[in-house]
C-alpha cells in the first residue's frame, strides 16, 4: 500500500512540475550570425529562469512569420518574444497574440515607428535605438575624415526592415547641415559578396567616394575587399556596424576602419530575463535599452566578438 501511495504521489508531483513549466515562443526574423549569438544568451538565461524556449525562423518572410506566430498562439505558449522581419507587417501578428491574451516582448527589431521601440501591444522592447545607431556611423565617419566635406557611398541591409530604414534615417540626420553627401546607395541584403560586387562596379565606373558606410560588418568587409583588390583601400575609408568577430578582426587587419559594438548575447539574455519577470508578475519598463558604441583601431582590443 505504501508503495502505491508513494507512486501516486510521484505521479502527482511530476504532473504538477510539468504543468508549471512555462514556454516562451521565440520568433526570429532570419538566419544570420547575429541571432546565433542572441540564441546563446537566450538559452543560458532560460536555464536560469526555468523556462522552455520554442524557436521559429521566418527567413525574412513577413507572411511566414505571421503564420509561425499564429502557430505559437495556437499552442498557447505563455509569452511570445519576437524580432520582426518587417516592423509594419508584424502588427497583425501582435494583434492576434494580444487577442489571445499572450503577452509579447519585442527584441532586436522594433515594431512600429517609435524610434525607442515603444509599441502598444508589446510589453517591452529589448534592443537598440536604430536611429541613434545609424547616427553613430555618421559620427565615426566624421572622426575618421576629420573634415566636414565628403562623398559617401551607403550600402544598406535588407530593404523594409527596421534596421535598414532607421539606420539610414539616423545617418542622414547626423550629416544634415554638413557638406557630407550620400552620392550613391544600394542594398547588399547584409551579404559580403553583394557588397563587394557593388563596390567593384562603382570602381569601374570611376565613382568618386571618400568613405563607404555600411549597415553591417559583412558588407563592410566586402567593400574593403573590393577596395583592397583595386589598390584603393588606403584612399577610401570603410565603416561597418555590429561588432562581429570578423568585423573586429577586419579592423585589426586594416580592411575596415571602424564599426559599432553591442553584445548580442546580452540582448538575448535580457529578453528572456524580461519574460521571466513578466511571468512572475513583475512590472517592466516599455523599453529595455541596448547601446551601440564606437570601435576603431585604437580600442578594438577591448571588445570580444560573439558572432
Amino acid at each position: 500500500m505504501k508503495k502505491l501511495l508513494l507512486g501516486a504521489l510521484c505521479l502527482i508531483l511530476g504532473a504538477t512540475a510539468f504543468a508549471a513549466e512555462k514556454v516562451i515562443g521565440v520568433s526570429l526574423p532570419g538566419p544570420v550570425g547575429y541571432f546565433i549569438a542572441v540564441r546563446d544568451g537566450m538559452d543560458t538565461q532560460a536555464k536560469k529562469e526555468g523556462v522552455k524556449l520554442e524557436y521559429t525562423d521566418a527567413n525574412w518572410d513577413p507572411i511566414k512569420q505571421l503564420s509561425q506566430i499564429e502557430d505559437l498562439v495556437a499552442k498557447k505558449v505563455d509569452v511570445i518574444a519576437v524580432a520582426a522581419a518587417d516592423s509594419e507587417a508584424i502588427k497583425g501578428a501582435i494583434a492576434i497574440a494580444n487577442e489571445a491574451k499572450i503577452p509579447v516582448i519585442a527584441f532586436t527589431n522594433a515594431i512600429g515607428s517609435d524610434e525607442d521601440g515603444k509599441y502598444d501591444g508589446v510589453v517591452t522592447y529589448v534592443g537598440q535605438n536604430e536611429v541613434k545607431t545609424g547616427a553613430l556611423t555618421g559620427k565615426i565617419a566624421k572622426n575618421l575624415l576629420k573634415k566636414d566635406d565628403a562623398k559617401i557611398v551607403l550600402i544598406e541591409g535588407v530593404p523594409g526592415t527596421p534596421p535598414q530604414r532607421n539606420r539610414k534615417k539616423g545617418l542622414t540626420e547626423e550629416i544634415a547641415g554638413t557638406k557630407m553627401e550620400i552620392v550613391y546607395n544600394q542594398t547588399s541584403r547584409w551579404e559580403k559578396e553583394r557588397a563587394m560586387k557593388i563596390v567593384e562596379d562603382l570602381i569601374q565606373k570611376n565613382q568618386k567616394m571618400d568613405i563607404i558606410i555600411t549597415q553591417d560588418d559583412n558588407s563592410a568587409m566586402g567593400a574593403g575587399m573590393a577596395l583592397q583588390e583595386a589598390g584603393l583601400k588606403d584612399k577610401i575609408y570603410v565603416i561597418g556596424l555590429g561588432g562581429s568577430k570578423e568585423g573586429l578582426a577586419a579592423i585589426k587587419d586594416g580592411l575596415i576602419d571602424g564599426t559599432t559594438y553591442m553584445s548580442a548575447v546580452e540582448e538575448g539574455a535580457k529578453t528572456i530575463e524580461a519574460a521571466g519577470k513578466l511571468l512572475r508578475g513583475e512590472k517592466l519598463e516599455p523599453v529595455t535599452p541596448m547601446i551601440q558604441v564606437e570601435v576603431n583601431k585604437e580600442n578594438v582590443d577591448s571588445f570580444k566578438g560573439e558572432w
